[in-house]
Formats: C-alpha cells, structure tokens, sequence
C-alpha cells in the first residue's frame, strides 16, 4: 500500500497539532504537585517515559494484542474527553437535572463514552474495512487480519449506542448537543478516508476539546509562557522519539510503512501515561476531587 497525499497531510496534522496537545502533561503534572521540584519533575518525567518506553516495548513482542490494546484505551480515552467536554458545555442551571435524571445512570455514560469514543476507533475501521484492513497489516503483521473480526460485533454494539443517544435526545434536550455531534461526525468520517478522518477527528475534535479543559486550568497556576514552554520541550521531545522510531524500522520496510509505524507506535506509547495522567488524575481534579458525583457515576 502507498500513501496518498491526503495520507501524507493527515500524518502531518497529527504530528504537529494533534500530538502536542498531550504536550502540556508536563504542567498538568505541576499543577497536580508533581514537578514543583527539581527531583519530582525529573520522577514524573522518568515515570511518564518510563511507561511510554514499556508500551513501545510491548509492541516489539506482541504488535497484535497491543494493537487491540490501543483501540480498546483509545476508545475509553476519547469517550471520556468528549463527554466530559459535552458536559461542561451545559448551563449551570441544568446541571443538577444532568447529574440527578437518566445521565446519571452507569449505563447511559458509558454509553455516551462508548458512542463517542467509538467514532475512530470502532465506526471507521468497520465502515472502512479494506482499507483499514490494510493499515492494521502495515502497522502490526498479516495477523492484524483478526481485529477485523471483532471490529464486527463490536460495531452493531456501537450502531445500537448511537440509536440510544439519538433516541434519547428526542425526548431529553440534555443529550441533543451530543446526538447532533455523534450523527455530524459519523456522516464526516463516513466519507473522509480512515487516516483523514482520525487526523480530523483527532485534531479538530479530541485536541481542541482537551486544549480547551486544561487551558484555564493550568494558567490559573502557571504563566501562558511557562506552560507553553514545558509544551515545547514535550513537544520537542515526542517529535525526537518520532524521528528515532522511524530511524528504527527495519530497512527493507517502505517508507509508508515505516512513517506509519513511527506515527501511532509513539501515539499508543504516550496514550498510556497521558490517559492515566488525565483521566485518572486530572479529571477527577477539575470535577471537584476523586469523589465527585460525576465522576461516581462513570
């Protein structure tokens, strides 16, 4: 397979926009009290690496099940930030409705995280099968050929959850911004092709939504400059790795092959310390402590 031009252009997107959003971990981290210090900053960042370089290595071994392993967070880490950006979108007045009525079932959230996250990492891989297909081969050996294969009931599992939100977004105005949503995206990415329609999604929606959440919060504490300062060294620093992945494919692998490899090896690598950072840490932070009700419910 050969990357297009629009391929080459969506990589591009998510190099230079859509991974740096997870850039500003590094004040996110200061700002939860983990780099108020020399030594801390130097643990947190060893931590944070640490866990990136153990994922990298994880996939040398086992490229399938990690694969599987980064749609399956990625998923979770996607429907997170969409709900919760959804959510803090809505009037103060209509929060305690929100919080109190049928959002506040288990089982409804989680399928809001599920519809949501499920746009890139479930809805395109089905609805574009072949060509997906092929990326999942490029990404993780002929043996990808069985993701496909749970690709398939997981996604009636999403048709029915995007119904559920549709249908409930008849009757409680509460979820009309995220059924409106979910039904723009789905006809966006239906027709987009995969690496486009991730670069879109995960720049334009996933990116923006979570610059938006942290943004206020961290300048509260930090300096725009600063916080954008350790977002540069990050940024730097991921884009470096990027650079030693691709330097580290083997030399009979096409070029294609090899960039694509080097884009989302280093995307699930950083996902993991940057979703336990953000939705383990960070999240329950701004929503009022560990123990929110909102965070209760999820």
């Amino acid at each position: 397979m050969s990357l297009s031009l629009i391929d080459y252009v969506s990589l591009f997107f998510v190099m230079v926009i859509g991974l740096p959003h997870g850039a500003f971990d590094n004040a996110l981290g200061y700002l939860l009290g983990y780099g108020r210090s020399l030594k801390s900053f130097i643990q947190f960042s060893a931590a944070y690496l640490g866990i990136a370089g153990l994922v990298y290595l994880v996939w040398l071994f086992v490229p399938v099940i990690s694969l599987i392993c980064f749609l399956g967070y990625s998923l979770v880490h996607f429907g997170l930030g969409d709900v919760t950006g959804l959510r803090r979108s809505v009037p103060e007045s209509s929060k305690s409705q929100l919080f109190t009525s049928q959002l506040g079932s288990r089982l409804l959230n989680w399928t809001l995280v599920y519809a949501h996250g499920g746009l890139v990492t479930i809805f395109v891989p089905f609805w574009h099968a072949d060509e997906v297909s092929v990326l999942f081969q490029l990404l993780s050996g002929e043996e990808a050929a069985t993701i496909m294969t749970i690709i398939s009931p997981l996604s009636i599992i999403w048709v029915a959850s995007l119904l559920v939100i549709i249908s409930t977004a008849i009757f409680e105005p509460l979820y009309r911004r995220s059924a409106f949503e979910l039904v723009v995206l789905t006809f966006c990415l239906s027709f987009l092709p995969p690496l486009a329609g991730f670069a879109f999604y995960f720049c334009a929606v996933h990116s923006r939504r979570h610059f938006q959440q942290v943004w206020s919060n961290i300048t509260s504490t930090l300096s725009g400059r600063y916080s954008l300062g350790l977002a540069a060294i990050l940024t730097a620093a991921s884009w470096a790795l990027a650079g030693a992945l691709y330097a580290s494919q083997p030399i009979g692998d096409s070029i294609d092959a090899a960039l694509l490899r080097s884009v989302f090896i280093l995307l699930a690598a950083l996902t993991v310390p940057h979703m336990l950072l953000v939705d383990m840490l960070f999240r329950p932070h701004i929503l009022g402590g560990a123990r929110s009700a909102e965070n209760d419910n999820l």
